[in-house]
């Protein structure tokens, strides 16, 4: 996935967590909509520094690895996981909102990925319209 999708993800993500715990904050309670929001970011970080920890990591053949930023990638990412087992474990909010947050992101990372790819297929079947016209009608030994 190019970096503009990420990108889109991350946003769409925060924008679509905000306005919902505003609402669950007056439809549920101040603790269930603060875990919603909280989990979103959390899985909004750990989807940035998964990002980075695969850009770092996986580099085109003959470009030099970075190991220094492979290394601060993969201390932020577990330092998301450290924070999010201790959030789970001390219980501030309700496991459900934790399940609503954290599935925000899956929704969007679907939604934006899926108009992206179809944009992808409109793009290319309308560049190759014309060309595929007349070779459309012919068989796979090339006969008309």
């Amino acid at each position: 996935m190019s970096q503009n999708i990420l990108a889109k993800v991350q946003v769409w993500t925060i924008l679509l967590a905000l306005p919902l715990a505003i609402v669950l904050w007056f439809v549920v309670s101040f603790d269930f909509a603060a875990g919603v929001f909280l989990t979103a970011l959390w899985a909004v970080a750990g989807f940035r520094a998964l990002e980075g920890l695969f850009r770092a990591a996986f580099v085109p053949q003959g470009t030099p690895r970075n190991e220094f930023a492979i290394i601060l990638w993969l201390l932020a990412k577990l330092s998301v996981y450290g924070l999010a087992v201790w959030v789970l474990f001390s219980r501030p909010f309700p496991a459900v909102s934790h399940a609503v947050g954290f599935t925000i992101l899956m929704v969007v990372l679907v939604v934006v990925g899926a108009r992206h790819r179809a944009e992808e297929i409109r793009l290319a079947t309308s560049g190759t319209t014309s060309g595929t016209a007349s070779g459309a009608t012919s068989g796979k030994d090339g006969s008309a």
